[in-house]
């Protein structure tokens, strides 16, 4: 990855916080982007006093502009665009179907579908330019299955699933790979506080599980180093990362 240039969305906490870590100890340049300035400073901070080279962008993955400018910026800044881990998410506590608002609804796909359809719109032209590189989505477990009190999330992450097969096969001659990742539950600092809250919740959950445990943000990051690097033909798939929990 030396040299070469990696932007990404959420990138300030979490799965996207640890790649961004992950790919600049491995050389690459660095572009994070997120709505929360001062996160995006510390996780900025922190990749620099390892050595490494990071620009923390502040944006809106549902604002076109915002999207643009930072990506303008990110080549601007290191002269290339290399990959992308359009990572950017969240969504709200589970809910009864029939209780959803139409706001909701936008809130949700707005981060998920929309902003990964302007992400990959802004990002491929850059891409080509710099000599070709690798898109991955993050998607989700739930892309794949249902999700009980969680329909728009689930319809939102198949809808990306979607989005990337499509994509990819359009410019799969044009050097570009794009792939989707999928985690299942993922040990975040959100998800700690929650299962230390929750301890037979979390049990009842992990024990359905194949695996036993949920993934570490380590383990999604080195799925998301595998479809970007170079000598991987991979494109228009979706890895799953989930101990097996689909498998069933």
């Amino acid at each position: 990855m030396k040299s070469k240039t990696i932007f990404i969305t959420g990138g300030n906490d979490g799965i996207g916080r640890v790649t961004a870590r992950l790919f600049s100890r491995l050389g690459a340049n660095v572009a994070i982007m997120s709505r929360r300035s001062e996160k995006n400073a510390a996780a900025m901070a922190e990749i620099e006093s390892e050595g490494g080279k990071c620009i923390a962008l502040t944006g809106d993955v549902s604002k076109e502009n915002d999207i643009k400018n930072a990506i303008e910026e990110t080549f601007r800044r290191f002269g290339s665009l290399h990959y992308a881990f359009n990572n950017a998410g969240g969504s709200a506590g589970p809910k009864s179907f029939l209780d959803l608002k139409e706001e909701e609804y936008y809130a949700v796909s707005d981060v998920h579908v929309k902003g990964t359809w302007l992400c990959m719109k802004h990002e491929i032209p850059y891409i080509i330019k710099s000599g070709g590189g690798a898109i991955v989505n993050n998607s989700s477990a739930g892309g794949h299955v249902g999700t009980v009190g969680l329909p728009l999330y689930s319809a939102c992450k198949h809808a990306m699933i979607g989005l990337t097969r499509s994509v990819a096969l359009e410019y799969a001659k044009q050097n570009v790979r794009i792939n989707a990742v999928c985690p299942g539950l993922t040990a975040t600092d959100t998800y700690r506080e929650w299962a230390a809250l929750n301890p037979e919740t979390i049990a009842a959950i992990e024990s359905g599980i194949p695996m036993g445990r949920v993934a570490s943000c380590e383990e999604v990051a080195s799925a998301v180093l595998y479809l970007c690097r170079d000598a991987t033909s991979t494109t228009g798939s979706s890895l799953m990362v989930d101990g097996g929990y689909t498998a069933q």
